[in-house]
């Protein structure tokens, strides 16, 4: 049985995998909701490339493995289902080849229409996860990478806007600097 909520099909996730398997655009799925991912300016596409070799440079002989944009991320199970721009899982999370259950980081790099979905939405799904550690939210019209870090039973906030700043991301024992997150940019 199909059913319509104001205006919008709702799918199951069976039919969202089929239909994300031969579909030339990637949705998002938000309660049973598929939601159409635009495609990305070239400033977020080059801060995207930046943050993904930072981090898989960073980890690199540790056990991590790093995917970008293309990779599914359930954040809630059987609800939703997101496309984060960058996340580091665990090597052990293979259990399925196209869906994370288990990230470590997730990084959004958000742009004027996304800002408020990543700050708000995203930021609820992400850090509900008992395995993340770091989100990471990073401005593609200025340098500003916002950090939301687990310590412990609570998350502590840090933003930092000063290219010559940099940020220990705990959960990898890794320090990225904000000049190489914009190298090329600004």
């Amino acid at each position: 049985m199909i059913a319509e909520v104001t205006g919008h099909r709702i799918y199951t996730v069976d039919e969202y995998f089929e239909l994300e398997k031969t579909s030339e655009v990637k949705h998002e799925f938000v309660d049973g909701i598929l939601i159409e991912m635009p495609g990305e300016s070239k400033k977020a596409n080059e801060v995207r490339g930046n943050i993904y070799v930072a981090l898989r440079m960073g980890v690199k002989g540790k056990p991590f493995k790093v995917y970008n944009h293309d990779v599914k991320l359930r954040t809630v199970p059987g609800r939703k289902y997101r496309y984060p721009d960058i996340m580091v899982v665990p090597a052990e999370d293979n259990d399925d080849t196209h869906v994370v259950n288990r990230a470590v980081v997730t990084v959004e790099v958000t742009s004027e229409n996304s800002s408020g979905v990543d700050h708000d939405e995203k930021l609820h799904e992400y850090i509900g996860m008992p395995s993340v550690e770091c989100y990471l939210i990073v401005s593609q019209a200025e340098p500003l990478v916002e950090v939301y870090q687990r310590t412990g039973m609570k998350w502590e906030y840090a933003y930092y806007t000063d290219t010559n700043d940099s940020f220990l991301i705990n959960a990898l024992a890794i320090t990225l600097r904000v000049a190489d997150v914009y190298e090329g940019v600004f």
